[in-house]
């Protein structure tokens, strides 16, 4: 699912300088790390305003519209934020958005109007730009990158098609570019849908985050990362008849923190006990 244009967020009322000791990043080039992403009770919100309960240890934010300010309010109060980056697909809202080849823009993304999916099998033509936002995540404070649209192959497989014919390969060849480049800048980098890429992906990933699985029936191709003590956020959607008294004893079973949100993102989510 996608994200609209994301409003005003809520910043809390006490501003803290200083960041969490268990957020701090190595900066010596040969030895960055990142910080594990814990397995906790998830909010996920890419719009309007954003007010995150206490028992949340995990928050999943816009990264354009998120203040370093925020992140840093949200590291202090012991929280880990997580920034989308749309990294598929362009939006015509962004800032950057004219800084991507017009050779590499494809189809338009079926049921987001604005968006349309990027050529990756020539993600060269736009990796200065995908870079600079994982720049800006880092600088920000956030400590994981969520990618969103690392499926593009299988929409080539489908009756919505990107325009390019991308290929299994293809997204492989570019997904274990981010995550090398998230790597590099200390940034932890989840998997986000796209099931089959799994037993290719779930080694260098750092969590998944996964959106219908329930509904769609492939919350169990997620399990190796919960084998390998990674967290799995799964999330349903109310847009599409959520039911927590069927999702979250599955979600509980498989060992993933289950989510019911609205498909807008566009408010606080509903975390299963």
């Amino acid at each position: 699912m996608k994200n609209l244009i994301s409003k005003s967020f809520l910043l809390p009322a006490v501003m803290v300088a200083g960041l969490l000791a268990n957020g701090s990043l190595a900066q010596a080039d040969d030895a960055l790390h990142w910080t594990s992403v814990p397995n906790g009770r998830f909010h996920w919100q890419l719009q309007g305003t954003l007010d995150v309960d206490d028992v949340i240890r995990v928050v999943g934010a816009d990264l354009f519209d998120t203040s370093a300010d925020q992140v840093a309010a949200w590291r202090a109060a012991g929280l880990y934020p997580i920034c989308y980056i749309n990294i598929g697909a362009v939006e015509d809202w962004r800032g950057d958005a004219n800084d991507f080849p017009q050779d590499v823009i494809g189809s338009p993304y079926w049921g987001w109007d604005g968006e349309n999916w990027l050529d990756i099998s020539r993600f060269e033509r736009f990796a200065d730009v995908i870079t600079a936002r994982l720049d800006l995540c880092r600088d920000k404070g956030f400590l994981a990158v969520e990618p969103d649209n690392i499926d593009a192959f299988e929409a080539d497989q489908s009756s919505k098609p990107t325009g390019f014919d991308i290929t299994r390969s293809d997204q492989l060849r570019y997904v274990n570019w981010l995550i090398k480049e998230a790597h590099t800048r200390g940034l932890a980098i989840g998997q986000k849908n796209a099931a089959d890429l799994v037993p290719d992906l779930v080694d260098q990933m750092d969590f998944a985050l996964l959106e219908s699985a329930h509904r769609l029936g492939f919350m169990g191709e997620f399990d190796p990362y919960v084998a390998q003590g990674k967290p799995v956020f799964a999330v349903e959607y109310i847009d599409e008849g959520a039911d927590a008294a069927a999702f979250c004893p599955a979600a509980d079973v498989h060992g993933f923190q289950g989510v019911i949100a609205r498909t807008e993102l566009d408010h606080a989510p509903q975390n299963c006990p």
